[in-house]
Parts: C-alpha cells; structure tokens; sequence
C-alpha cells in the first residue's frame, strides 16, 4: 500500500496528530469491530511522509470504570495500522499517544483497554508499552453475559452493531483481557 522503503529510521520521519474522524474512517472500516466507539475523546493518526498509516481512537468508558481507577478515565478503544508499517509500531503509536494525553489533557488519571480473546489478541502490544494486566471483563459477574453470533460465525457484543438484515443466535461471551496504565 505504502510505497515507502521502510528501515530503522522511519520514526524519524512519522509523528502523530490529531485527525477528523473522515480521516480516519477507512481505519476504523478495516478494524475487527468496523465501528466507531460510543463517545469519543480523541482521534490520533499515524502520519508518514503524508499518508494516514494507522489510527488511535480514546473513548469514554462506562462511568464505574473512572470509579474503579479513582480519577478520570479514559480507554483506548481503537488501533490499527497498515500492515506495509514495521513491526512494534503499535507500541510506538500507543506511547506516543500517551504522551499527548499527559500533554494535553492532564486530567486524565488512567488508560484502560481490553484485548479480545475471540480475535486471537491477547494484549502483547499493552505489556510491550508498560501497560499492566488487571484481570478479565465479567469475572466479578453473578450471571454469563451473551454475544450475537451471525450466520456466517461473525461476533457482535452489541444489538446495535449487527447489520440489519442479519439473523443471530446468543452465544456465551468470551471475557477480554483487561489492562491499565495509569498516568498519576
């Protein structure tokens, strides 16, 4: 995609800004979800030599997890970059991201993320940026919580994410991996 010649030095001549959400669209179209988050906080590009080459998306998490972690909150609910960028990008993305958060937006107490088993992620990039493990979603729940599977075995955790003309069946949820960083 990228006819860049890639070597060790491409960082030299990456950075990462903020980006309107039609920048990114295509992105967050080729993500696993497909969707954007709920409420979203900041969008951040990886831009190099002019091309959008990866996106980072924050979203405002559910109100217990600012409660959880003691201080605003936010989570890193979108990555993705092209696959033509080096190996360990995502990790130079995240802190850079970071970064910026810590810069601009002091406020922010704690980063949250999850990596979901169901799409073979299990989190390697956060401990790679120095996130921590802190347990699974759900395993402090009394009741199993249910996905929507489609019939062609696509997983949806949210009704309003299936495609209209799709039928689906419940199927147990599979917990995500959850890790934190905190800023304070």
């Amino acid at each position: 995609m990228n006819p860049l010649k890639w070597d060790s030095s491409w960082t030299a001549h990456a950075s990462v800004e903020l980006c309107v959400k039609a920048q990114l669209q295509p992105m967050i179209d080729r993500h696993y979800i497909g969707k954007w988050p709920g409420v979203v906080v900041l969008k951040l590009g990886l831009i190099v030599a002019g091309d959008v080459l990866g996106a980072i998306v924050y979203a405002l998490p559910p109100r217990e997890t600012s409660i959880r972690y003691g201080g605003t909150t936010w989570e890193l609910a979108r990555l993705w970059i092209d696959d033509s960028v080096p190996r360990n990008a995502e990790t130079w993305l995240i802190a850079r991201s970071v970064r910026h958060i810590k810069r601009f937006f002091p406020e922010v107490k704690c980063l949250v993320s999850y990596a979901d088993p169901g799409a073979g992620h299990v989190g390697t990039i956060y401990l790679a940026a120095n996130w921590q493990r802190d347990g699974m979603t759900d395993q402090e729940r009394k009741t199993p919580r249910f996905d929507l599977r489609d019939s062609n075995g696509k997983v949806y955790s949210r009704r309003s994410h299936v495609p209209r003309e799709s039928k689906t069946e419940r199927v147990p949820r599979v917990s995500k991996h959850r890790f934190v960083l905190r800023l304070k």
